[in-house]
């Protein structure tokens, strides 16, 4: 009987400290959200202060953390319809709907749509649902993906993972994953590493009694 008491005790209380607790990952999702006609640098702003929270939650090493912070945003590309763009470089992408992207470099992209990159280099990317990367690394330094979906890559190079539905890698060349439990590659080896949740949707009863106390696997 105690025993059955204190697991409600611990299952109410985990629910009452994630209905306080802040994501930063909902958070930035929250972006695409905001009206059209939000000013641009306070958006471009909301989108870096994001950024850098994760950077440092996730405790990225200080090169890799250098590069992400050397994206230097020009303007915000916004729409709430499905979204091609050929090449960006150094911009902030806002999307509600499924996204295309043939090259993105240095760029921070957030999605609550499905996302597709041809060939991405050195970007952030946040997406509230599935990520797919044909060649990550390939145009410089490797980016950092994080879903609420599922994440495929077919080549990824120097790739941070946070995908809290699983990764599918065809060819993994130093890959590090961040709270994905699911990791499959093809060829290469993906480390995983728990870390304080991005997203609420993480703190499931049944999901945070599995993260207490994991340092890594």
């Amino acid at each position: 009987m105690n025993h059955t008491y204190r697991a409600i005790l611990a299952i109410f209380t985990l629910a009452l400290v994630s209905a306080c607790a802040t994501y930063t990952g909902d958070n930035l999702l929250k972006i695409p959200e905001e009206p059209s006609t939000s000013n641009q640098n306070r958006t471009i702003s909301k989108a870096k202060e994001g950024v850098s929270e994760i950077l440092d939650s996730l405790g990225v090493p200080e090169e890799k953390k250098t590069s992400f912070e050397k994206i230097a945003l020009k303007d915000v590309i916004r729409d709430n319809e499905p979204l091609k763009l050929t090449r960006i470089d150094n911009q902030l992408v806002v999307a509600r709907a499924k996204t295309d992207i043939s090259y993105a470099t240095n760029s921070i992209i957030i999605s609550t749509g499905a996302l597709h990159i041809s060939h991405s280099g050195n970007n952030i990317i946040v997406c509230g649902n599935d990520v797919d990367i044909s060649h990550d690394g390939s145009l410089g330094n490797g980016s950092l993906v994080i879903s609420k979906g599922k994440t495929k890559i077919s080549h990824a190079g120097n790739t941070l993972i946070y995908a809290i539905k699983g990764v599918e890698i065809s060819h993994a060349n130093h890959v590090r994953a961040f709270n994905t439990r699911e990791r499959k590659t093809s060829w290469g080896h993906i480390n995983n590493i728990i870390v304080k949740p991005l997203f609420q949707e993480e703190t499931a009863p049944n999901e945070s009694l599995q993260l207490t106390g994991v340092a890594g696997d």
